[in-house]
């Protein structure tokens, strides 16, 4: 199913754009169908992702951030082109690690680890891009912020709350969150599950 597109975007100019849009994309089985995205929150077309006026937010030198899947890739590189932008290259792999670690990865990890997803027609997936786009020459505070980031899955699409701190030591602000569902301080924080886990975040505060 697709959402309107509520709240209304943001005003302003950004240096740092973070998204994580609702991608749409179809389930291969029943069983997959229930483990999707549209099972669990509205979700949006890839033309619908593309036609958001996410270039008017960004300022002259401006890095996104995109969130996306591996079946999706090739959606994501349209959209970074469709908001004007042009791709560069991953800028986090997140590795996704059972719940059970809560944060914590234990020195030594075997497979039994890491999160299974599904596989489509190839191998089963545990990692999650986050994809690089820039417009004009936005200027990297930090060289030694590294791609991986090895973090337990928790709720269906809730990213690692590592994401923005890394992003913060790169770039400096304004930094605007897209399909937001975790406030920060210093962010614009956008979607219509903003603050969602906002109390459980505080509470491990």
């Amino acid at each position: 199913m697709s959402a309107p597109l509520d709240p209304p975007l943001p005003e302003g100019q950004y240096r740092v754009i973070l998204a994580d849009p609702p991608w749409q994309f179809r389930s291969w089985s029943a069983k997959g169908e229930g483990r999707s995205a549209q099972a669990h929150y509205d979700t949006m077309p890839t033309a619908e992702i593309a036609a958001l006026p996410v270039g008017d937010l960004a300022a002259a030198d401006c890095a996104l951030f995109l969130w996306a899947t591996w079946p999706m890739l090739p959606d994501a590189l349209a959209v970074i082109a469709a908001w004007r932008f042009t791709y560069k290259t991953l800028a986090f792999d997140w590795v996704k690690t059972l719940a059970r670690h809560d944060g914590a990865a234990p020195l030594f990890l075997t497979e039994r680890d890491f999160h299974m997803g599904g596989g489509l027609t190839a191998t089963r997936s545990n990692t999650e891009p986050c994809l690089l786009a820039t417009r004009g020459a936005p200027k990297r505070l930090d060289g030694g912020v590294r791609q991986l980031i090895i973090a337990p899955r928790r709720e269906h699409s809730r990213k690692p709350d590592e994401t923005r701190p890394l992003i913060e030591r790169l770039y400096a602000g304004p930094w605007l969150d897209l399909f937001s569902r975790t406030d920060r301080p210093g962010w614009t924080c956008w979607g219509r599950e903003a603050g969602k886990f906002n109390a459980e975040t505080e509470d491990a505060a």
